[in-house]
């Protein structure tokens, strides 16, 4: 019996190294190779007048927080005259979303940020935070494995942000 033991245990060890290998190649490759999120063409009755995508957007979101972040999708979109920008940024994996949003939050509640965090609400499963800042009403959350960024101007933020909700649920 404890002859048989031994060998089942190495091809098990066996199995889970070529399978964590495997997985650790596929996210590999999915976080060097990021590719487009698609946008609303409009929001708020605003059309998109610029936009970057994929490994672009990604870059810009790890500049803008001066660290690598693990992303496997990007997009930011501009609508109108700078009224409404959208920044939405797909992770591996949910829980991975659900993390890098906490951390937003707990590094805005710290003080230590241009927004002013004004409140929380939920929508069925999602935890939408509200901040002020810069001039322009934000919002962000989790949608399974993306990450949502909405800035608007006052004027338009209400709108946005529920037609963002029907887009990313």
């Amino acid at each position: 019996m404890m002859k048989r033991i031994f060998p089942i245990g190495l091809i098990g060890l066996g199995i889970l190294l070529i399978f964590g290998t495997l997985g650790w190649l596929y996210f590999d490759n999915l976080v060097n190779h990021p590719v487009a999120v698609p946008l609303p063409d409009q929001i708020a009755g605003l059309q998109m007048t610029d936009y970057t995508t994929g490994a672009q957007a990604a870059a810009q979101f790890e500049n803008l927080h001066n660290k690598r972040i693990p992303l496997t999708s990007g997009a930011i979109g501009i609508y109108g005259d700078s009224e409404i920008t959208l920044w939405a940024a797909g992770a591996p994996l949910n829980f991975m979303a659900a993390r890098m949003v906490n951390a937003m939050e707990e590094k805005i509640a710290k003080g230590n940020s241009p927004f002013t965090p004004l409140e929380q609400f939920t929508e069925g499963a999602r935890t939408i935070y509200v901040l002020e800042g810069m001039g322009q009403m934000h919002y962000y959350f989790q949608s399974k494995n993306m990450i949502v960024w909405l800035t608007a101007d006052p004027a338009v933020a209400d709108i946005a942000i529920q037609q963002i909700l029907e887009v990313y649920p």
